[in-house]
């Protein structure tokens, strides 16, 4: 009866573990329609099992011990905890976000700042922000929330102590779609009201980035002016200066910009030119490695794989059964139900089968081709870099126009355009670090002069009728005003990694999290790096933009009507 019951157990356990697995299976991998838009790489669902598995998997579920379940638990809570020794571990679901960098220091019992890069104005990030803020604190205890745009103490205590759930929820949802309330803020208000939230800011350092911010704010119109009128000259010169080949690629980049092609379509166009010409692929490494993602994602087949997973599963009972070997049994069935749960990556799952079945049955591992092949495909994904990958992406668009170009009218068009399209990002304060580095490398060819020293003449020559208006102040004027305005941003990432590093210290935190825009992430890091502290950095997920205007609005110190919000929030419910 003993050895009845013991097998009986044992063929509930694999059930159960095979259901938790394959009702919610998903891996990571770039999307074919992403980059450009919210520069994002979402995930694909796998192919899962049939409805009636998920029936089989509640049976069994209800069957099982509770003092197994409550054992199970305790230690998932123990694997998530070890995530901290091993970053990489560390999972965000991907409809919330995804880990896009990760350091650990080599500094045992170092500090963890988990740096959110901020989305501003934007409810569906600010949203999804709260609910990464959630797991750091349920997962891996993290009891400070470091925030940009405030100085010390941040207290909402006069909404989070509002004795009305309802009401704290929906006043904190109508300021959220405002703009005017964070995600931290939210979730203090609406589920943690003890969370300690820390403005990190110089306050006068803060404030003058935000004076700046108006004063460009005024006269950047009159400059795109400017660069729409040199930008529409520009392209009226395309067809007469570019070849055939240049205006394909050209057509091709826009496409992709604007999602009219996929991602492996424009990259398969891009990869053939790094064959072409014999571009050296250490410059583009990350186009590399993901163009062969590509092409071994095609190769992929889900049910083998599923197939394959299953077999493995069930022999590596069989296997740990024979060595009597419970612990291993118990790991794999909290792995899987983490797994699950999305609180560990499809790599981390799979990696970890893999190398259990390496341990209790080398001599099989390779009866599963699929699944190593599987892993193989994670293993490249999961090193992809995916911030680099985008600069990558354009660098090489870039290169590959200036390659195919025939004479140095066609190359001036290429770099006329390239400068002109950064300017319009310029003058609106949208340029990425990468982005200004290349600007400041190339000033004298993002002034008045160099449009007007291409445009005049060429414009002639086609007998092209464009009118520009070359007056420099509309530009070069203030190029020093907006490289002092990012110069000043650059002076807030001292004085918050400063001011984090004082709050986190005095506290003794062991896991904090910063939330700050994008920007600031390559000054970020470096000085957590140079501290000796480990770091993560998460970019939130949202299919929508920020709202330009009510972001141009709260900086300048205006605010939309209540009314209006209200009408608004209520027609969205």
């Amino acid at each position: 009866m003993y050895l009845e019951n013991r097998n009986i157990r044992k063929v509930a356990s694999i059930i159960i573990l095979i259901a938790f697995i394959f009702t919610n299976t998903t891996y990571a991998e770039p999307s074919d329609r992403s980059f450009f838009k919210n520069k994002k790489v979402d995930y694909e669902k796998l192919s899962t099992q049939r409805e009636n598995q998920l029936q089989q998997k509640k049976s069994v579920l209800q069957g099982e011990d509770a003092s197994k379940k409550e054992e199970r638990k305790k230690k998932a809570v123990r694997v998530l905890q070890s995530h901290i020794q091993d970053l990489s571990q560390i999972h965000i679901p991907s409809e919330l976000g995804r880990v896009t960098e990760v350091y650990q220091s080599p500094t045992e019992g170092a500090p963890l700042v988990v740096h959110i890069q901020d989305l501003h104005t934007n409810p569906e990030g600010q949203f999804n922000e709260a609910s990464i803020l959630e797991i750091l604190i349920k997962d891996y205890d993290m009891n400070l929330v470091c925030s940009e745009g405030a100085e010390g103490e941040v207290d909402t205590s006069s909404v989070s102590s509002f004795p009305d759930a309802e009401v704290r929820e929906k006043t904190a949802k109508l300021f959220v779609n405002s703009g005017e309330l964070t995600a931290e803020e939210y979730i203090s208000i609406t589920k943690y009201p003890d969370l300690p939230i820390w403005g990190i800011e110089d306050k006068d350092v803060y404030f003058k980035n935000i004076i700046d911010f108006n004063k460009i704010m005024k006269y950047s119109p009159q400059s795109q002016v400017f660069i729409s009128q040199a930008k529409e000259a520009l392209e009226k010169l395309k067809q007469k200066v570019y070849t055939r080949e240049l205006l394909d690629l050209d057509e091709k980049e826009e496409a992709y910009e604007n999602e009219k092609i996929e991602t492996d379509e424009y990259l398969k166009h891009l990869a053939s030119y790094i064959q072409k010409f014999s571009i050296p692929t250490s410059r583009y490494k990350n186009v590399t490695l993901l163009n062969e993602t590509m092409l071994q994602k095609s190769l992929i087949n889900n049910e083998k794989i599923i197939h394959d997973s299953q077999n493995l599963l069930l022999n590596l009972q069989s296997a740990l059964s024979a060595k009597s070997n419970r612990k291993a049994m118990d790991e794999l069935m909290v792995k899987a139900q983490l797994f699950k749960d999305q609180k560990i990556s499809p790599f981390s799952f799979y990696s970890y089968l893999k190398d259990l079945a390496l341990k209790h049955m080398p001599d099989k591992i390779a009866n599963y081709p699929d699944l190593n092949e599987f892993v193989g495909y994670l293993t490249k994904v999961n090193s992809l870099d995916t911030t680099q990958l985008f600069n990558e992406m354009e660098d090489l668009a870039f290169e590959i126009k200036q390659r195919v170009a025939n004479t140095d009218e066609q190359k001036d068009l290429i770099t006329a355009l390239r400068n002109i399209k950064f300017l319009k990002c310029f003058f609106n304060l949208k340029v990425s670090n990468e982005e200004l580095d290349y600007y400041l490398a190339n000033r004298e060819s993002h002034e008045v002069g160099f449009f007007e020293s291409f445009l005049k003449p060429t414009l002639k020559k086609y007998n092209i009728s464009s009118f520009v208006d070359y007056n420099p102040n509309l530009i070069d004027l203030h190029l020093e005003e907006l490289e002092d305005f990012y110069k000043t941003v650059k002076e807030r990432d001292v004085a918050m990694i400063k001011n984090a590093a004082r709050e986190i210290a005095r506290r003794n935190v062991k896991v904090a999290a910063l939330v700050a825009g994008g920007f600031h992430t390559k000054g970020i890091t470096r000085m957590l790096r140079d501290k000796g502290w480990s770091y993560i950095v998460v970019s939130p997920y949202s299919s929508t933009e920020i709202d330009e205007e009510n972001y141009k609005y709260l900086l300048s110190g205006k605010r939309k009507p209540i009314s209006e919000l209200i009408e608004e929030l209520d027609g969205a419910r």
